[in-house]
């Protein structure tokens, strides 16, 4: 190759170069404008383009005015629907302008732009709350808490409310998660924990809603709402001896609470521990004399007792029996009758307390039969012969 052929060759190679820079600096400038003029749809298109030239995406300046042309868009309710990700869009022109400006020229403007990006996003977040597109919430919280750690802060609330966008989207590994992390920057922690057990026992999840109260209880041993809720379970499972230690430890921290006494009999009475059960209801009762269940669970306790010690004597029974067979059946039967006589009063305590349960009111009919309150009998017959029984 000659001289005059090389020249010419370096000056279309240089034209081709100046043509390519000419045509990303025009994108630019073209993007500007229209965004200036509230084109934002237009611009757009100019700033992908000059987005997609090697020359011009190498300058703040580009990602500056794509992060301002998308956060115009976002503000716009009409084009933010047809540019769904325009936040996730500013947010990284405005992180990718600033990787660009490693002295920190336009520092102030790209923080600015993030700022109001993430702004944007919570409110953003908060109307696809109002209006019932939770997922889409929850993502929008998640932009804002994410530029909040980019600038080494928190965003509690963003965080939070990601978590609970979440929950009501039916993401349940996404709530958990944004539970946790709330869990993690200690906002609501006990709330949190007791959230995500929640979310697990709906989900027939049990083992993991028990280890995570159990991961809460080493952190907060001693309370109360996490006791009570790893009860629940285990009631709900049956699991009565571990129920029994949550209760013993939950009543011992709340004395005065008669529900949790009346749990604590309850669950007694299902291990067949009937003496401490009988003391757990009266502790009950002497909390709140008209409490239904307490007065009905210990009546129908006592009430059950004398029907085995009816069955009892019934089994004692044969045709040719000594003075001393006759005497112990004679006394298993008068056992049974005080302890119909000893439910007689809860079970009226509780029918006093609602007077159309039918259980009660049969109990109360077996009762006043066999201890012989006639007058109660007919009275108590009436009543059940009024509701149909």
């Amino acid at each position: 190759m000659n001289i005059v052929s090389m020249q010419k060759l370096l000056s279309t190679a240089l034209m081709v170069a100046i043509s390519a820079t000419s045509m990303g600096q025009k994108e630019v400038v073209s993007a500007y404008n229209a965004n200036k003029e509230g084109d934002y749809a237009t611009a757009a298109s100019y700033i992908e383009q000059a987005v997609d030239n090697p020359k011009a995406n190498i300058k703040n300046k580009t990602w500056r005015y794509r992060g301002d042309i998308y956060l115009n868009i976002s503000r716009d309710s009409a084009l933010f629907a047809a540019f769904p990700d325009a936040l996730v869009k500013a947010k990284e022109s405005f992180m990718k302008a600033m990787e660009l400006d490693p002295k920190g020229a336009y520092a102030q403007e790209t923080t600015i732009g993030l700022g109001q990006v993430q702004m944007q996003a919570s409110n953003a977040g908060i109307g696809n709350y109002n209006s019932g597109d939770f997922g889409a919430a929850g993502g929008l919280f998640d932009l804002a808490a994410e530029i909040a750690r980019a600038f080494e802060t928190v965003d509690t609330m963003a965080v939070y409310n990601s978590a609970l966008c979440y929950e009501k989207a039916g993401d349940l590994d996404m709530a958990v998660t944004r539970y946790q992390d709330c869990a993690a920057i200690g906002y609501q922690v006990l709330n949190v924990y007791l959230f995500i057990s929640n979310l697990y026992r709906n989900a027939e999840r049990v083992d993991e809603a028990l280890a995570t109260l159990q991961a809460a209880r080493e952190l907060y041993p001693r309370e109360q709402s996490l006791i009570i809720e790893e009860l629940n379970i285990y009631l709900t499972n049956q699991e009565f001896d571990k129920a029994k230690e949550n209760l013993a430890i939950a009543a011992e921290q709340d004395p005065t609470n008669e529900i949790l006494w009346f749990s604590l009999g309850s669950v007694l009475d299902n291990l067949g521990n009937a003496e401490d059960a009988i003391g757990a209801y009266i502790k009950a009762l002497e909390i709140a004399p008209e409490y239904f269940d307490a007065n009905y669970n210990l009546g129908a306790l006592y009430f059950n007792q004398a029907v085995q010690g009816i069955n009892k004597a019934n089994d004692m029974w044969k045709p040719r029996m000594t003075k001393a067979e006759s005497a112990a059946q004679k006394q298993a039967e008068d056992d049974a009758k005080a302890l119909f006589a000893t439910a007689m009063p809860y079970l009226e305590s509780a029918h006093a307390s609602e007077p159309s349960d039918v259980e009660t009111m049969r109990s109360l009919r077996d009762i006043y039969a066999r201890t012989g309150e006639d007058d109660k009998l007919v009275e108590m017959s009436a009543k059940l012969k009024a509701v149909g029984q």
